[in-house]
């Protein structure tokens, strides 16, 4: 079975967006089902074959740096609809990996995962985020609440940016979209129209041509 995830996404480019979060879900969720944030440095590397092979296929490929852990991972691009992302992820933990050379020599030689060709991928663009991540209960369903404190580099240039997600863990769906209106009527906040890695992508399109 194909591995798919959801979530729903805010944008948090506005003043204390993150706390205004923080308290709605405590309170939607109870404070006692909500946990402490945790703090992480990532950094994303996405990739891309010759001739845009994933952007035809709407493939989003990237290399995950977490705190010196590696992965490489894939997810389907979709369009965000109400907040709400629906698309098949999938994950390839990348043991003994130090750095993104390293991470490359791996899925060339490995030329084949999931269905895809690996072979001969390039960067194409980063995002390094500093996120803050919280797992919350709430009606038998458990979802993470992560917010990403951003950089977009494309092309030489960067784009600071904040979202907020809410992706499931366990449970029913349902739950978790009852749970995110609740937390939009509570912190005031507007679900975001585009991803990160789609901004990171539309930016490509408009300056990698100059």
């Amino acid at each position: 079975m194909k591995n798919m995830e959801t979530e729903f996404k805010w944008d948090a480019n506005s003043p204390r967006a993150f706390m205004r979060m923080l308290a709605a879900v405590r309170r939607a969720a109870g404070k006692e089902n909500v946990s402490s944030p945790r703090r992480l440095k990532i950094e994303d590397v996405y990739l891309e074959r010759p001739g845009g092979e994933f952007e035809k296929r709407l493939i989003a490929f990237r290399v995950r740096n977490t705190d010196g852990k590696w992965e490489a991972a894939f997810k389907t691009r979709t369009e965000v609809k109400n907040g709400k992302a629906v698309r098949r992820e999938e994950t390839m933990p990348l043991a003994n990996i130090k750095n993104l050379a390293d991470a490359l020599e791996f899925l060339n030689a490995k030329k084949r995962w999931k269905g895809l060709d690996i072979t001969g991928l390039r960067p194409v663009f980063s995002i390094r985020n500093r996120r803050r991540t919280a797992e919350v209960f709430y009606d038998g369903a458990k979802a993470e609440l992560a917010l990403d404190d951003c950089e977009i580099l494309v092309v030489g240039r960067r784009v600071c940016m904040k979202e907020i997600e809410l992706e499931l863990k366990q449970g029913s769906a349902e739950k978790m979209e009852r749970l995110a209106r609740e937390m939009t009527r509570g912190s005031g906040l507007e679900y975001a129209r585009v991803s990160k890695v789609k901004t990171a992508a539309a930016l490509l399109k408009l300056w990698g041509d100059k």
